[in-house]
Formats: C-alpha cells, sequence, structure tokens
C-alpha cells in the first residue's frame, strides 16, 4: 500500500547532524535502498504527477530511479530517495537546480517537474517507511563513459562546469552543507578508514596525502571564495549527444552537490581525466584550462589544485577498501578502479608542487 506522506514532518531539519567519516560511511552502505516496483512508479506519476507512463528502472546506487516515458511523448526521471534522505537536502538540491535554469536556462541539466500540488517534492510511505519523490526532465545523450573523450571535449566540460559555478555562485540555502562523504573539505576525516588498507607501501603514501592535506591544504582552502558546487563531474554523469559525440548534452546527478571551496568542483573532475602513464596530469589540464577561460582561478586556488585531486584519488582508494571489507563477495565490482587511482597517485606523487603549478599555470596562459 502507498499512502502520501507529509513533507514538512518527513527527516525535519534538526535531525540533520554532523557524522564521523566511519558512521557517514556505514550509513551510506547499510541503509537499504527503496524497494519500489515499476507500478508503484507509474502509480506515484499519476497519481502525484499526471504523469500516465510506461515506466522502466534505472541503474542507481543508494536511491530508485525511473525512467518515465510518457503518452503525451515526453520524457522524465522519477527519482525516489534512501528513507535515511534529510528533507532540506533534497529541497536544497531542488531550489539549485531551480536557480541555475533562472541564470543560465541554456546549461544542459535537468529541470525539477513540479507535482500536481505545485511543489518540487512530495513524498510516499512504503511499509511503514517514508520516502521523498522527485520528477526531473530528461535528458538525451549517452553516458561518457562509453565514449572516446578528446582534447576538445576535455575542455568543454571545463567550461561547463565552470558556468555551472557561476550559475551557483549567487545561491545558497539552509541545507547546503550537509554530512556528505564526499565532501573534500571534510577529508581529514577519512583517518578513520585507513585500518582498511592491507598493503603498507599504499598507506604510507595516504598517510603521507592526508598529513599534507591537513597541514598545508586545508588552513588555506578555508580562506578561498567558498559556494555551493556540483562535485561530482565523473564520465558516469556526464552526457554526449549520440550523433555528435564531442557535444556535450547534459550533466546529471545533483547527489553530491554542496557548499565548498570553488576549486575543490574542479579537483574532483579533474581526477577523472587523469592519463596514465609518466604524465597524469596531462590529461586534465585541457580541462583546467577550458574551466579558467569561463571562470578565472586564483593563484591559491592554482596551487592546490594537484593536492586535492591527490586528495579525491585517496578518498577513492579509502572508500573502495572499506566497501570490499563489507562485501567481499562484490570485491571485484568495487575494486574496478581501484589499481588505475592507486597508479596516478603514485605518479602524481613524482610531480613537485612547483612543477604542477607550473603545468597548471602553462595551461591556463598565466605567467
Amino acid at each position: 500500500m502507498l499512502n502520501l506522506a507529509d513533507p514538512e514532518n518527513l527527516n525535519s531539519p534538526v535531525t540533520m547532524h554532523k557524522d564521523t567519516t566511519l558512521k557517514l560511511v556505514q550509513q551510506m552502505l547499510t541503509t537499504t535502498p527503496p524497494g519500489f516496483s515499476t507500478a508503484d512508479a507509474a502509480q506515484i506519476a499519476g497519481r502525484q504527477y499526471g504523469i500516465r507512463a510506461t515506466v522502466s528502472s534505472l541503474v542507481s546506487e543508494r536511491d530508485q530511479n525511473f525512467r518515465l516515458d510518457a503518452v503525451d511523448g515526453n520524457r522524465y526521471v522519477l527519482k525516489i530517495s534512501n528513507t535515511a534522505e534529510y528533507r532540506e537536502v533534497v529541497e536544497f538540491q531542488n531550489q539549485a537546480l531551480a536557480h541555475v535554469a533562472l541564470k543560465d536556462p541554456s546549461l544542459p541539466l535537468p529541470r525539477v517537474i513540479p507535482g500536481l500540488d505545485g511543489q518540487l517534492h512530495s513524498s510516499v510511505d512504503s511499509h511503514g517507511k517514508k520516502h521523498f519523490i522527485r520528477v526531473y526532465s530528461w535528458l538525451e545523450g549517452v553516458l561518457l563513459d562509453d565514449t572516446a573523450v578528446g582534447t576538445e571535449l576535455v575542455n568543454d566540460m571545463g567550461r561547463l562546469l565552470a558556468r555551472l559555478g557561476l550559475a551557483l555562485s549567487d545561491f545558497d540555502h539552509h541545507g547546503s552543507d550537509p554530512p556528505l562523504l564526499w565532501d573534500m573539505k571534510r577529508a581529514a576525516g577519512l583517518r578513520e578508514l585507513l585500518p582498511a588498507i592491507e598493503d603498507q607501501d599504499l598507506l604510507k603514501q595516504i598517510g603521507v596525502t592526508l598529513d599534507r592535506f591537513e597541514m598545508h591544504v586545508l588552513p588555506i582552502l578555508n580562506t578561498l571564495r567558498k559556494q555551493v558546487i556540483h562535485n561530482d563531474m565523473n564520465p558516469g554523469n556526464v552526457l554526449v549527444d549520440e550523433e555528435q559525440p564531442d557535444r556535450i548534452s547534459g550533466l546529471i546527478d545533483f547527489g553530491d552537490m554542496v557548499k565548498s571551496p570553488l576549486i575543490i568542483d574542479l579537483a574532483v573532475a579533474a581526477a577523472y581525466q587523469l592519463e596514465k602513464g609518466q604524465d597524469p596530469l596531462a590529461g586534465a589540464l585541457p580541462m583546467v584550462a577550458g574551466y579558467h577561460a569561463v571562470c578565472p582561478l586564483q593563484r591559491t586556488e592554482m596551487e592546490l589544485l594537484a593536492d586535492l585531486i591527490r586528495t579525491r584519488l585517496i578518498t577513492s582508494l579509502l572508500i573502495a577498501s572499506y566497501r570490499v571489507r563489507l562485501f567481499p563477495e562484490n570485491r571485484d565490482y568495487l575494486m574496478i578502479s581501484f589499481n588505475s587511482a592507486r597508479a596516478f597517485l603514485a605518479a602524481l606523487e613524482e610531480l613537485s608542487a612547483g612543477e604542477a603549478l607550473q603545468r597548471i599555470q602553462a595551461a591556463c596562459q598565466v605567467r
């Protein structure tokens, strides 16, 4: 039985607190995802949004996403949030997308579709558990994961991310700073996950990066410009035109959005563009250049960028290792990117801070 719930009384702001990194990992991995059927999703779409559609499931790790092919020819995404989600975070994400749609409507982002009651989110009760419901416009395209990435496309990704940052520069919300596991300004808390690393050489490398983050990066990071950022431009969240694979058709998944230093947005995205071999930074430099052309980087941001890329890499390594301890039967899947992240970390450690800064400045044509 599906029952409508009052979104104003669900997961109130007073319950959102700052947990330890280990507790956040445990919550993220042990909270059961929603278990709605496609028939349930069709019922929700019709009753709460007036959308009559054929429904199919989409891949999602913690929430549930469904594709809605409406009878009127339009397409949508129905998102049913994990029951552990906070109401104010849902409101924050919705309001951020609505803000960007007004500030820069040409950005290829999903639009939040209001329900029949005019609200940007609703909720549903299933088997005693309440879940937030949202509907987004569908963006056409194929995932960048499945596409060869050239220099110009990487440059365009940097430009798109910078445009999004500019559109969000004057936006804020009381839910913009949730206890997010992937929020890099909280990276010092990753020490709690160090026991998950079995290889002593890797443990030493990660420790060095964490030490540098705490002693040299964090004190400066707190002085930099800070705003709401996307925080997850990885290839699985970028869509390209199927007919013109060198043209970006969309940026999706705003679930890791957070208020944090602006440079972190670029560092996260750049960490996914590193190249194998002796010069890993080369693959990310076109993105840095594209970003800088739209939103000029400050000197201090350039100085911290390589360290922040390394910090993102150790975040991925630590979380993957911890997940393997919880789900050893899924080791092959969970560790699929582990070796490449480890290799990138080792290669970047060979690059001095001065050399990294020179490369970044040269890419931005800054003297």
